[in-house]
């Protein structure tokens, strides 16, 4: 590798393309680094920093150019700085017009464009494609109103123009373009790295980035699988496999979350044959599957390209389960989604192979249905049971392997054979378990999840009770015996001597809870009083109130008795 110091003029003039590869991540600078860049930049206008100013690295790499075109040069490192600078450029060039038409178009003829070529050739810094668009036409300098205003890209040409238009610092007149033109090209120093044409460039990009540690592993996997590809299928297979999987999570998560779910995606699609993978090591798993089908295939490019389909397959699969709206059928939808406010999500490092058996039509959607309501009692049990959640990572994991092991033909058979045959902390509580549990345990409390979680329980008891449909949405779940302390004297009175300690043990327990539209009515109110409200409830789970008119740690305790009863066939063993 050869390194020089450059300025910026050197580092663009001639007929040049500074490429970004695929391998690299979309343009993320944000304000606070625009800000330093701008404060760098008036350092020097205002001569409090004397002479040039050092930048940073930018390293490259060379290609084979032809003749009569562009001499393309790949950014491996500093693509982040070297954007930004011609986005810089762009703005000053667009102020420049009106003052100094001629001056505007040798900033845009020198340093932004390779006047006599065509097509993407004629920019002098071409970004990923993710960001080209965005790019293209800030270059091209269209309106405003043509902008891609929803990239970063164009945030960043935003600040730098908003700040070509203010006033010196300390001074009532309008900058010096020409003098800010000569410190971008002359003054700041940049250290041009260039890599030998036979040096694989990726690597250089993986090392410098310090193995992944600002990177993230959904970038580093992106990053390794195009590097293993031949550059002329690159735009392809990017197009066609990872661009839509990409874009997809963006639509459901934003920006700044995709990646972290993407990357979690890739984690259970590694652990869905039982293989123990951490967190921290997913990019090092996906890479060894990578460069094991590589070997095994008659050309490398084949192994790497059946792999990516099958990696974005299985990503598709988790985007079904973990995006109510993604699945299209409704019932499976509805299953999925309540797994979701159960906030049960490591079952769908199972369920992913249970979609693909789903998918392949080798799986009825009435088998598939059974299969998640058993999942589902595994877990409300395990909650209501006060079992450890810590051990079930492991245990989906390994459970397709163990289900297959049981019964390759009948999955949902095996799989109830293997979720009973679970003891100790792995276990499904049996009905005498779970009845405890659910009579003696708080299930309410302060955190809006489990919350959640509480009342999907009600939700689910009162759809077994009654046919017609209720808009929950209205409803939120109401404490009988009222949270308030100290309590009224009519509840001290109802509940007897002991008062303080039967609120306190039978408070937030299911015997003392229901779904109520009245809320706020009934608040703190004595029991006659929400009785009334109570008994005009639509319903099922509220006609139990109807033939009572006390209620007492006894009356707590029987309601629990017959709610039970309903749960344990609402979630059955």
């Amino acid at each position: 590798m050869k390194a020089s110091e450059t300025t910026l003029r050197n580092l663009l003039e001639g007929t040049k393309q500074f490429q970004i590869p695929l391998f690299q991540r979309p343009y993320s600078w944000k304000k606070e680094n625009w800000e330093t860049l701008w404060e760098d930049l008036m350092s020097l206008y205002l001569n409090k920093v004397q002479g040039f100013y050092f930048l940073g690295p930018i390293v490259t790499q060379q290609e084979s150019g032809t003749a009569d075109g562009i001499s393309p040069f790949i950014v491996i490192d500093g693509q982040q700085r070297l954007t930004t600078l011609t986005i810089v450029l762009a703005a000053l060039r667009n102020c420049l017009r009106k003052s100094d038409p001629s001056m505007a178009q040798e900033v845009e003829e020198l340093y932004l464009i390779n006047k006599f070529k065509k097509n993407d050739d004629i920019y002098k810094v071409l970004p990923t494609q993710e960001d080209r668009e965005g790019y293209k036409s800030i270059i091209q300098s269209k309106k405003a109103s043509e902008l891609k205003k929803e990239e970063q890209i164009y945030e960043a040409y935003k600040f730098f123009e908003s700040q070509f238009k203010k006033l010196e610092p300390d001074e009532e007149k309008p900058l010096d373009y020409a003098k800010i033109k000569a410190i971008l090209l002359e003054s700041l120093v940049l250290v041009n790295i260039t890599s030998d044409n036979n040096d694989n460039p990726y690597l250089i990009f993986e090392s410098l980035n310090n193995k992944g540690e600002e990177l993230t592993q959904a970038d580093l996997v992106r990053n390794y699988i195009f590097m293993k590809l031949p550059a002329e299928e690159q735009e392809n297979v990017y197009k066609s496999e990872w661009l839509p999987l990409q874009e997809s999570f963006k639509k459901k998560m934003g920006q700044k979350e995709y990646a972290d779910k993407l990357t979690n995606a890739f984690w259970f699609y590694l652990r869905k044959d039982g293989e123990a993978v951490s967190e921290k090591a997913i990019y090092q798993a996906i890479k060894k599957r990578f460069d094991n089908s590589a070997k095994q295939s008659d050309k490398p490019e084949i192994g790497i390209k059946d792999e990516l389909r099958k990696l974005v397959q299985f990503a598709n699969y988790y985007q079904r389960l973990s995006f109510e709206n993604e699945e299209p059928d409704p019932k499976l939808r509805r299953w999925f989604k309540r797994l979701e406010r159960l906030n049960f999500t490591t079952c769908h490092i199972f369920l992913l192979n249970v979609y693909h058996e789903y998918e392949e039509k080798h799986l009825s959607i009435a088998d598939f249905e059974t299969i998640l309501r058993y999942l589902e009692s595994y877990f409300v049990r395990r909650w209501l049971a006060n079992v450890p959640t810590r051990t079930l990572g492991k245990v989906f994991d390994n459970l397709y392997k163990q289900v297959q092991e049981k019964n390759p033909d009948d999955l949902v058979s095996g799989l109830r054979d293997v979720l009973i045959s679970f003891d100790k902390s792995q276990r499904w509580p049996d009905d005498e378990e779970f009845r405890q549990g659910l009579i003696n345990e708080p299930l309410y409390s302060k955190i809006s999840s489990v919350n959640n979680r509480v009342k999907l329980l009600l939700e689910s008891i009162e759809e077994s009770l009654t046919k017609e449909r209720v808009d929950f949405e209205k409803l939120s779940v109401e404490h009988i015996m009222p949270q308030k302390s100290p309590l009224r004297k009519e509840w001290q009175k109802m509940l007897g001597d002991k008062y303080s300690t039967v609120h306190k043990k039978w408070l937030h327990t299911l015997g003392n809870l229901t779904l109520t539209g009245y809320n706020s009515e009934l608040s703190n109110n004595p029991f006659d009083d929400k009785l009334i409200l109570l008994k005009e409830s639509n319903l099922t789970l509220n006609q139990y109130f109807r033939k009572l008119d006390v209620w007492d740690e006894e009356a707590i305790k029987t309601r629990a008795e017959y709610l039970v009863n309903i749960a344990i066939k609402v979630w059955p063993r």
